[in-house]
């Protein structure tokens, strides 16, 4: 039996709200900039399974939640989300072919210029901020990308989710 849309876009919409809190989960400032960029993580991974579903609109209001959940400059996460699922649509038929190494390499590149466009408006926002650290979070977020694809295959298995075409 296959699940119906409703269904679907629940489990969806809980893998989204539970990145959402692993990305304001208090950590040590030590910490912090190690910490993966789950939301976008999980954009990346429902983009590649479900495109025809994805909406450019719905990632904009999950970035103002987003940007209004960590306290960032507004129009920070819209744009990080709305460029990276715009190349996610236009590269899952290839990427759905990767390994899963050079799945995460392309994750690592995504969520780098993810990284840098965060950096420019923080930028426009009169923060500086100095060297490359900024773009340790993609280098966390390639190396968790396995695992949660590991996991979210499991979960979308269990729930007969079915990739789109």
């Amino acid at each position: 039996m296959l699940p119906d849309r409703a269904s679907v876009y629940i489990l969806v919409v809980l893998t989204v709200f539970v990145a959402m809190l692993l990305d304001v989960y208090p950590l040590a400032l030590e910490y912090r900039i190690f910490r993966p960029q789950f939301t976008l993580l999980v954009v990346i991974y429902w983009v590649y399974i479900l495109p025809q579903s994805s909406s450019m609109a719905l990632l904009l209001l999950l970035g103002l939640l987003q940007d209004v959940t960590v306290g960032a400059p507004l129009g920070q996460h819209p744009l990080m989300l709305i460029m990276v699922g715009y190349l996610c649509l236009r590269s899952y038929r290839r990427v759905r072919h990767f390994a899963r190494w050079q799945e995460s390499l392309w994750v690592l590149l995504l969520v780098a210029s993810a990284q840098l466009l965060a950096y420019w408006v923080q930028a426009l926002h009169g923060r500086q901020m100095d060297g490359f650290e900024f773009l340790l979070p993609a280098v966390a977020s390639a190396c968790c990308w396995p695992l949660l694809a590991m996991v979210f295959d499991r979960l979308r298995r269990h729930y007969r989710i079915a990739r789109q075409v």
